[in-house]
């Protein structure tokens, strides 16, 4: 991530929270917003996109899920999230991009530094999500410019630090524009997927979607 964001918290700023490669409908609204507050100092919830990337494969719908070391614990930080290596997550994780993705028009220009992010041996979820978001802002000319917290933000204008769960994902991207996706003429258009998806499918030319991306 830019070492030159400013890392002081607004209340006057929209706050949100940074997703695992995020839900188009992340993109969307960072990319409406412009200038977005990252709160690492919230308790950590369960069941979001924080750690989960939904795909689309020839099998239909998968989820990638980063496992975390102390999910167990009642209240801890964003920010002190560790991800679990217990499991060889991140080799089946880039082995699931390139069956999802391998076909894909864009997949020979972004597949090496997708695999670079996901290999490295981040210690922190916090750490992982923002390359990843740097990687997407690079790469799709996103015009969006991400602050971090130094403390929670309290009351803040315009709070999505709840918005775009998993469980809402259709319903929340119901008025996303269709684009061309690998294996949609077996399931049809799969809306609000992860960036990944976008991506792959429509490389720099994401970033003038994403402006008119919703109908």
């Amino acid at each position: 991530m830019d070492n030159k964001l400013n890392t002081s918290a607004d209340t006057h700023m929209t706050v949100s929270h940074l997703e695992f490669f995020p839900c188009i409908k992340q993109l969307i609204l960072f990319e409406k917003e412009k200038n977005i507050c990252i709160d690492w100092y919230e308790n950590f919830p369960k069941q979001t996109f924080r750690n989960r990337a939904t795909v689309l494969s020839s099998q239909g719908l998968l989820n990638i899920t980063v496992p975390l070391k102390n999910k167990s614990k009642a209240k801890i930080l964003s920010r002190d999230i560790e991800i679990s290596y217990s499991q060889n997550w991140h080799t089946q994780a880039w082995r699931t991009v390139f069956s999802c993705y391998g076909k894909s028009p864009y997949f020979i220009y972004y597949a090496d530094k997708v695999k670079q992010i996901l290999l490295k041996p981040h210690k922190y979820l916090m750490d992982l999500n923002l390359e990843a978001f740097d990687l997407l802002k690079q790469s799709m000319h996103l015009q969006c410019l991400l602050s971090q917290s130094t403390h929670y933000v309290e009351n803040p204008k315009n709070d999505f630090r709840n918005a775009f769960l998993p469980k809402n994902r259709q319903t929340d991207g119901e008025n996303i524009v269709p684009y061309d996706q690998c294996f949609s003429e077996k399931f049809g258009f799969q809306t609000n997927l992860s960036a990944l998806d976008l991506l792959f499918n429509l490389g720099n030319e994401a970033g003038e979607y994403l402006k008119n991306a919703e109908r």
